[in-house]
């Protein structure tokens, strides 16, 4: 909030990318070690609520696009684009190939980040009489660098095949491995883990950098509205795979929220909940999306009427 606030004002507000590298691969290798042989067996239950979670998707796009449009008089592209959920960089690199209002759907999708990371543990903590426990002790120091090593190369590999999130999930996926099969044990060091959730905050408040104030106000109170329209129907599906599944329900709406790959996970270990759960749904709807995007992209083109914006 404070980089935010800071970056609002003009302030030179940036995280390097090497930094935003070191702090995903960081983090990606401590979420991997909350994964046990246990994780495999309920992911048996899976399936059925990732086919509920794409069905949200469409309906968050359609609740959220069709709020834009008829109360505040959207058009199409910037709409449906501004309403798309969990997808921060792709939206992005897809609006800026149609007619949409491209600085306004910059704005709107930062926003719903930044709102879904302030007030979600607030949500969540208030929901939730306890919240499950998986911290366990600090790995000896050789293990941890074992540990960071194995998620460099996951997470070197991951971004080489382009995989959303690659960074982050390449490197959970490695230390889950080393996990899994008993070559390590044991979490990152605490002051660490700190030091990293704290530069991710960082780095999702530099988000607003060269935002305006005028900007912000014309567009702020539609993009509130949109994301608590799309937050509702997040849990609204939550509640029904709660219901049938019987899962945390911390977690599933975790995994629902309309957030991003790497916030939304790291928040789940944050919270101590599970990392691999909440990550999987949300590579998952963020694979379906990009597959998808020719589809549903195509019409906006026709939709929309070009705007004279910059594009990306």
């Amino acid at each position: 909030m404070a980089v935010a606030v800071a970056a609002i004002a003009g302030r030179p507000m940036t995280v390097p990318n090497r930094l935003r590298d070191v702090i995903f691969i960081v983090l990606g290798t401590s979420m991997g070690s909350a994964l046990s042989p246990q994780t495999l067996v309920d992911a048996q239950s899976w399936p059925f609520s990732i086919l509920l979670l794409l069905v949200s998707v469409a309906a968050t796009m359609g609740a959220g696009s069709w709020y834009l449009r008829t109360c505040h008089g959207w058009d199409a592209a910037t709409a449906r684009l501004s309403s798309t959920p969990g997808a921060l960089s792709a939206v992005l690199i897809l609006a800026g190939s149609t007619t949409a209002n491209f600085p306004v759907v910059a704005l709107s999708q930062t926003m719903r980040q930044f709102v879904l990371i302030s007030l979600m543990p607030v949500a969540l903590l208030l929901g939730e009489s306890r919240v499950p426990t998986t911290a366990g002790p600090s790995a000896p120091l050789l293990d941890m660098g074992y540990m960071l090593i194995a998620g460099s190369v996951g997470a070197f590999i991951a971004s080489l095949i382009k995989m959303p999130g690659g960074l982050l999930i390449g490197a959970m996926l490695a230390s889950s491995m080393m996990h899994v099969t008993g070559i390590v044990s044991g979490r990152l060091d605490p002051n660490l883990l700190t030091i990293a959730y704290v530069l991710m905050g960082c780095l999702i408040g530099s988000r607003f950098r060269g935002t305006k104030i005028v900007e912000m106000r014309r567009v702020i109170l539609p993009a509130f509205g949109a994301i608590g329209i799309t937050v509702g129907v997040s849990l609204v599906f939550a509640v029904i795979c709660h219901a049938i599944l019987g899962l945390p329900f911390p977690e599933i709406w975790l995994a629902f929220a309309p957030g991003g790959v790497e916030a939304m996970t790291v928040m789940a270990y944050a919270l101590n909940m599970d990392p691999s759960y909440v990550s999987a749904h949300h590579v998952i709807r963020l694979l379906a999306l990009i597959m998808l995007s020719p589809i549903w992209t195509a019409s906006l083109m026709k939709l929309a009427e070009p705007t004279g914006l910059p594009k990306a």
